[in-house]
């Protein structure tokens, strides 16, 4: 089959979408993306079995927020659904398959003129994801245009004509599944969850024993990934405070966020007089992800709990548990739920400084616990199901049953 993925964003972005774009490939399908161009990328180009398609549509903010009210006003990108057409017919598309709610208006647009399946990958929960992404914004011309067009009301609209129009959804948890079931009465057989499991072969990363070389003899608490106001990291820096009595311990932060969201947690830090304590390392090369994690101590994951955090789960629960060490996560449900039942970590509550200052006091004097908690995580996503050779068969059968 010949799917044509819809990306309004560059490629590669999210993880997810080359890991489902592999397990189709090998399953004999042929897949052409249609994503955004970064300057001085070429128009069309196959990278690694993927024929890209690349359209100027956004190179900076000001393009960006142009087209995003477009999308929120038409439920159409008017420059996407331009090139897709011709698209479609160049490249005999058979299916249309959505990364994420933007772009599924304009595919929706096209489904009955081409008689094509649309398949809504929704990553998040994309309505909710909106009341907490720009939450530390400043700039008062951009607080404008989210209030009137980035809005909850208007994408949860949008989102209701998606999962009543699409042929299937796919979810990433359980809880997403549930919460559009809930409130868009759909087939429950269109929705499809495939979870955010990583590769085993993440395992074969390069082992850097010294990644950590300054920080040796300290008890890491290791965050790995992106960085925004609804990710709690300024949780674990408060949580850091109350700790600082003990000097031993270090919080290391493998990754970054947008301008507003760093110079937040920074000023956070210093308020706290916590320099010696936290430790920003900024934005790494995923390929380090495995020595980042298996050389921490433990590794936190300390969202917040809300309507956002509660639909969707990020990859590196299962990224952390394949490292084999302890993992320390806030009680939003999916977290919560996947480690209840792995006994692959501690849950804190979510947002609650004071009791995850605690867990990993727990943590940092029981070694044993620490050893057995990370010996569950393996057991868990290699020796067990939550990896994503499980997790892609779903997928496969999906187009099987197109």
């Amino acid at each position: 089959m010949t799917i044509g993925m819809l990306l309004n964003a560059p490629y590669p972005s999210d993880v997810r979408i080359k890991k489902e774009a592999d397990a189709l490939l090998k399953a004999g399908h042929q897949i052409h993306l249609i994503c955004l161009r970064r300057k001085n990328e070429t128009y069309t180009e196959q990278v690694q079995g993927i024929y890209i398609t690349r359209i100027d549509a956004g190179k900076n903010n000001i393009t960006l927020a142009f087209w995003d009210i477009c999308m929120s006003i038409f439920t159409v990108h008017p420059k996407f659904r331009q090139k897709l057409k011709s698209w479609i017919k160049t490249n005999n598309i058979e299916v249309l398959h959505v990364h994420d709610l933007p772009l599924v208006g304009t595919a929706l647009a096209l489904k009955k003129e081409f008689n094509l399946p649309v398949i809504a990958d929704f990553h998040e929960n994309y309505p909710d994801a909106l009341k907490v992404w720009f939450e530390w914004k400043t700039n008062p011309l951009v607080k404008l245009k989210n209030r009137l067009f980035m809005n909850f009301k208007r994408w949860k609209e949008i989102e209701a004509k998606a999962v009543r129009e699409s042929d299937y959804v796919i979810a990433v948890v359980n809880e997403m599944k549930d919460r559009l079931i809930q409130e868009y009465k759909p087939d429950p057989q269109k929705i499809k969850v495939i979870t955010n499991s990583e590769e085993q072969s993440f395992l074969r990363q390069q082992s850097i024993p010294n990644i950590y070389e300054a920080w040796h003899t300290k008890f890491k608490i290791v965050y790995t990934g992106n960085i925004g106001p609804h990710r709690g990291v300024d949780t674990v820096i408060e949580a850091m405070n109350k700790l600082q009595h003990m000097e031993d311990i270090v919080l290391i932060i493998v990754g970054s966020g947008s301008g507003a969201v760093m110079e937040n947690l920074k000023k956070q830090t210093e308020k706290f007089e916590l320099t010696n304590h936290v430790v920003f390392l900024g934005r790494q090369p995923f390929s380090l992800f495995y020595s980042y994690m298996h050389y921490a101590d433990v590794n936190v994951i300390p969202h917040k709990s809300n309507s956002h955090t509660d639909h969707t789960i990020p990859h590196k629960l299962f990224q952390g548990m394949m490292a084999g060490k302890p993992m320390l996560v806030s009680s939003s449900a999916p977290l919560k739920r996947i480690i209840d039942e792995t006994h692959a970590g501690l849950v804190f509550d979510a947002g609650n400084a004071a009791d995850l200052s605690e867990k990993i006091k727990v943590l940092y004097h029981d070694k044993a616990l620490c050893k057995q908690l990370g010996e569950n995580g393996i057991q868990a996503t290699v020796n067990g199901r939550q990896n994503w050779e499980t997790d892609q068969l779903i997928l496969l059968d999906l187009y099987k049953n197109l």
